[in-house]
C-alpha cells in the first residue's frame, strides 16, 4: 500500500501472484467493501457459509495454497498455519466470523475451545493469527461475545498481537491518507502520533458503529479495507515462503 492510495484486487505481493479462489474474493472485495457493523457470532465448531457471498463460501486452508509448481516444501507446517491465517483473514473481511474464528483460534490461543479445537503451540503464525482474531471480533461489534462485547474482546487481541512492523505503519499511512483535508478526521489521525493505536481506533470505529456519522463510519471502512489488504499480503509472502 502507497500513499497513492488503497490496494486494488490486482494489487499483489512482488513476484506472487494470488490464487484464484484467493483473487475472487478480492474482486468481490472490490465490488463490496468491509463494512462497519456489528455481526453475532455462534461459537460453534459446524457453521453454514450460505449467508456468505459465493467467493468464500467452502473456502479451505488448502484453497489459498500457492499452486503445486511454485511450491518449494520449504515449511508445510508453517505453509498451513498461514494458509489457516490467510483463510480466516478473507472470511472476515466477507462475514464470515466464526469460521475465521475456528480456523486461527488453535494458532493463538493456549487452551482447547469446543468449537475450534484443541491448541497448536508455538505456530510461527501466531501474531498473524492474533491479529485476524482482533479483526474478527472488531467485525462483532457491540454484540455480546465470549467476554464482553465484540469490541471489547478486539482489543484483547490487538494486544496480543504486539507490535505489528510489518502492518501497522500501513494503517497508520492509510488513516492519515483517507482523512486528508477534513480537520475533524485529521484530528483523529494525530492522535495515535506516530505509531498506529489499535485501541484508538477500535475506539472511532465503535462510536461509528452506533449509527448517524456517515462521514466518520466510511472513514473507519476505508482504513480497515486497507489494513485487511495489507496484512493480507504479509500473511501471503510469508505463506508462500514456507510452502
Amino acid at each position: 500500500m502507497d500513499a497513492a492510495g488503497p490496494r486494488s484486487a490486482d494489487a499483489r505481493p512482488k513476484g506472487l501472484a494470488y490464487p484464484p479462489k484467493v483473487q475472487a474474493v478480492l474482486e468481490h472485495l472490490d465490488a463490496h467493501p468491509m463494512r462497519l457493523s456489528s455481526i453475532p457470532m455462534i461459537y460453534d465448531s459446524s457453521v453454514s457459509s450460505a449467508h456468505l457471498p459465493a467467493a468464500v463460501q467452502g473456502l479451505t486452508p488448502a484453497d489459498v495454497l500457492p499452486p503445486p509448481a511454485q511450491r518449494r516444501g520449504t515449511d508445510p507446517v508453517a505453509a498451513e498455519h498461514f494458509a489457516r491465517v490467510v483463510a480466516g483473514l478473507l472470511y472476515a473481511a466477507c462475514g464470515g466470523l466464526d469460521q475465521a474464528h475456528n480456523l486461527v483460534t488453535p494458532l493463538c490461543w493456549g487452551a482447547p475451545t469446543p468449537y475450534a479445537g484443541p491448541p497448536i503451540a508455538g505456530s510461527p503464525a501466531a501474531q498473524d493469527a492474533a491479529y485476524v482474531h482482533a479483526i474478527t471480533h472488531r467485525a462483532e461489534g457491540h454484540c455480546d461475545g465470549e467476554f464482553g462485547s465484540g469490541f471489547s474482546n478486539a482489543n484483547y487481541w490487538y494486544a496480543a498481537t504486539g507490535n505489528h512492523a510489518a502492518v501497522y505503519p500501513q494503517v497508520l499511512q492509510s488513516m492519515r491518507r483517507h482523512a486528508a483535508g477534513d480537520p475533524r478526521l485529521e484530528a483523529l489521525a494525530a492522535n495515535h502520533g506516530d505509531a498506529f493505536s489499535p485501541s484508538r481506533f477500535v475506539a472511532v470505529c465503535s462510536e461509528a458503529a452506533r449509527g448517524g456519522d456517515a462521514q466518520l463510519t466510511a472513514w473507519c471502512e476505508k482504513v480497515m479495507g486497507d489494513e485487511m489488504r495489507a496484512l493480507l499480503e504479509h500473511a501471503y509472502k510469508r505463506l508462500a515462503a514456507a510452502a
